[in-house]
């Protein structure tokens, strides 16, 4: 029965270490053929997920822990995965991320439940995927207008996205730096207001500030009018959610919990002879995540050869 266990757990060494020099070679593969990304975070996701998983389950494996222990880092991991769910609200192409996230905080539960040498380093490994998989879910393209995340802008013209306002200056060339984003100052409907939007007709039932999106309001401030008169149809306004205010770009672009990436579409850079620039605006949240996942990673590398230094020091000849 010992043999079959010790067996067992070198079959689980030799996977876990196969899928880390598997997953390295994909790593550097990426950084290599950027134009096969898609493919190869494809094949990472499942890879990574398994990866993390095995190294989770080693400790229990080589500890002889309690019972209570792994199923404490499972039941922890699932009501944290459901949470993310419910704040994110998933696609079903994206539960794989989900179950990365999960496999993240399982692995780091295990080594932090059982505290076996190297502790700090696989907790940092798990809040660096955990952290990426809630970077990527909750990432959100702010130049969206009509449904299309590419925005479409003249230089020198201002231009409306759900949230805010973007300027591209009227210069010979537009570098990412450039892009100016302005915040939205909310457009104020009064109550009995008549506007138009996409071609329907809206009467506001109540004094208010406009949203970002005309339908977060359509249920709570707007009823439809079906069959507007001649009045209606000549006092209705365009609705707008807001107007330019102040140049928010340096707040946004260095802000602690969130990061934004201009991105100038190639599809612009081949037409420089036209006045048209065509972008997209990307926020990331929580990117600090990430970073501090490395930190703890480095700190617990420096700790271990810290330790394993000391004890040769102290070890009596």
């Amino acid at each position: 029965m010992q043999k079959g266990r010790a067996t067992f757990i070198e079959l689980t060494f030799f996977l876990r270490n196969a899928l880390l020099l598997f997953a390295i070679l994909t790593a550097v593969s990426l950084i290599l053929f950027p134009q096969f990304e898609d493919i190869l975070v494809r094949l990472g996701i499942p890879l990574l997920t398994l990866l993390l998983f095995l190294s989770g389950t080693l400790p229990f494996l080589k500890t002889r822990k309690a019972l209570w222990r792994p199923l404490l880092a499972v039941t922890i991991s699932t009501f944290l995965t459901l949470i993310l769910q419910n704040h994110l609200q998933a696609d079903p192409h994206e539960y794989p991320h989900l179950v990365l996230f999960f496999a993240s905080l399982y692995t780091g539960l295990s080594y932090a439940v059982i505290q076996p040498k190297g502790t700090l380093v696989f907790i940092g490994i798990a809040t660096v995927c955990s952290g990426a998989v809630y970077v990527d879910l909750s990432k959100e393209v702010i130049s969206r207008t009509n449904g299309n995340d590419t925005l479409y802008i003249f230089k020198g013209d201002t231009v409306k996205m759900e949230s805010y306002f973007i300027c591209a200056p009227l210069l010979d060339a537009v570098s990412d730096e450039e892009i100016i984003i302005l915040e939205r100052i909310p457009n104020c409907y009064e109550k009995g207001a008549i506007v138009r939007f996409d071609e329907l007709f809206f009467k506001a039932n109540k004094t208010h500030l406009a949203s970002a999106a005309f339908f977060s309001d359509i249920e709570d401030v707007w009823n439809s009018i079906p069959f507007p008169n001649k009045t209606q149809k000549e006092t209705a306004q365009e609705w707008e959610n807001g107007v330019p205010g102040e140049d928010i770009t340096a707040s946004l672009q260095y802000n602690f919990w969130s990061t934004v990436k201009t991105e100038i579409i190639e599809e612009s850079k081949a037409k420089k002879h036209t006045n048209i620039i065509a972008l997209r605006v990307t926020r990331y949240k929580l990117v600090v995540m990430v970073w501090f996942g490395v930190f703890l990673v480095a700190f617990g590398i420096i700790q271990l050869f810290s330790k394993r230094n000391h004890s040769v020091q102290t070890t009596p000849e």
